[in-house]
């Protein structure tokens, strides 16, 4: 009789014990529930509310959270951006910016990228605080009392940011064709050479022919 009670007392417990871990289990599942739904409220707000101060304003604000964006600005306006991402990518396209003035860009990035595209024919200075991370600008300097300048400071964890320039309009040709188009016609080209060299040496079989021919007839 003692025996049962003492295995009825150990299922008991386990039972309990099961039932207990069921509950926090399930407390912990509510909380972070509630709060990734208030979080991503809240994110949503705010993205509206940035919008909308963006719309208005040359000073421009993103705020990315596991997501990827394409941010294209042609506002002769715009004086700079602050760009928050995490966990995302940004691709941030100032090629068509006709700049009247120097443009500061505040950036944040964690486990992420960022992609820069500028305009042709401005310098970029960036100041960057790197952590397991890196950064890329492959902008010339250019000089002249004309030439505007894109600042940008970066702090970069885990994550990385690059920096290019658009090309000239008038880029040469090597520039503007890949290179399997510049290699096809180069085959074309070297396949008119042969068609044509090998038509130049039948030509040429044909008219010594011709000539024995003839030099064997008259000797008839």
């Amino acid at each position: 009789m003692a025996k049962t009670e003492m295995e009825y007392v150990a299922v008991r417990s386990k039972r309990g014990k099961f039932f207990r871990r069921l509950a926090k289990f399930a407390l912990v599942y509510f909380v972070v529930d509630n709060v990734v739904s208030y979080y991503a409220e809240y994110r949503k707000k705010n993205n509206e509310k940035l919008e909308e101060e963006n719309s208005n304003s040359a000073y421009k604000s993103y705020d990315l959270f596991m997501n990827s964006r394409e941010i294209k600005i042609g506002d002769e306006r715009f004086s700079g951006a602050n760009i928050k991402n995490c966990l995302g990518g940004v691709n941030l396209d100032l090629q068509e910016l006709k700049m009247n003035s120097d443009v500061f860009l505040n950036l944040s990035n964690i486990f992420g990228g960022i992609s820069i595209k500028v305009p042709y024919g401005v310098n970029v200075k960036c100041d960057s605080k790197c952590r397991f991370g890196g950064v890329s600008c492959t902008v010339p300097e250019y000089e002249g009392e004309e030439v505007h300048t894109i600042y940008i400071e970066a702090k970069i964890t885990f994550g990385g940011l690059a920096v290019n320039a658009a090309k000239r309009s008038d880029e040469t040709v090597e520039d503007m064709f890949e290179e399997s188009v510049l290699e096809s016609l180069s085959k074309e080209i070297n396949a008119v050479r042969e068609a044509s060299a090998c038509r130049d040496m039948g030509n040429t079989a044909s008219d010594g022919a011709k000539t024995d021919r003839q030099d064997t007839a008259e000797e008839k």
